[in-house]
């Protein structure tokens, strides 16, 4: 069985029961079942899975509805199943790249190849994220530790090499970050 899990949204249980055959051959983990869109977006924060399918028609929300609050929140990637009208719709309007729309009836190798691109995007898309998020984290320890440079050279009189070693050290004896060191040098000292 595959690691990713998958939740499975769809009003009539004759889809929600043939999506699930069809992934299961294919040895996804299917988490659960929903048939409703609020089910959907309650068990979505509940499992977090890595994959929702989810059809139009859900009776109290549209697939498009809950589309939007599962990408938006974060809460994983989409396929939807949609009739060529909708998805139409859904390829001009939305522009997530969390979201694969695909068109009614489904074909067997159709689905089982959407979910595997589907699960490889929201990896690669969370890895970038991830670098993303920790690119940002060294740009301010940067402009952290390089306020804090300046301000030990003009208040003690040294050189930038000299400001940068105290830093460090002073990091290295307290086993704390150096943003940490330096956060602690502008409060104290500005």
């Amino acid at each position: 069985m595959k690691n990713e899990s998958i939740l499975v949204s769809a009003r009539s249980p004759e889809l929600a029961g043939k999506v699930r055959l069809v992934l299961e051959q294919e040895f996804f983990n299917i988490t659960d079942i929903c048939s409703s869109g609020t089910e959907t977006l309650r068990k979505a924060r509940m499992y977090k899975p890595d994959l929702i399918i989810l059809d139009y028609d859900l009776g109290d929300m549209t697939g498009f509805q809950v589309a939007e609050v599962v990408i938006n929140g974060g809460l994983g990637s989409v396929i939807m199943l949609a009739n060529q009208m909708q998805k139409d719709y859904a390829e001009q309007y939305f522009e997530y790249p969390y979201l694969i729309c695909l068109a009614k009836p489904i074909n067997k190798a159709v689905l089982s190849n959407s979910v595997e691109i589907a699960l490889k995007s929201r990896k690669g898309l969370r890895t970038l994220e991830d670098e993303i998020v920790r690119l940002k984290d060294d740009i301010e320890t940067r402009k952290c530790v390089e306020k804090a440079k300046g301000i030990l050279m003009e208040k003690l009189g040294i050189g930038e090499d000299e400001a940068y070693a105290r830093i460090r050290k002073r990091s290295m004896d307290s086993q704390m970050p150096m943003k940490t060191v330096a956060e602690i040098i502008i409060e104290t000292m500005c």
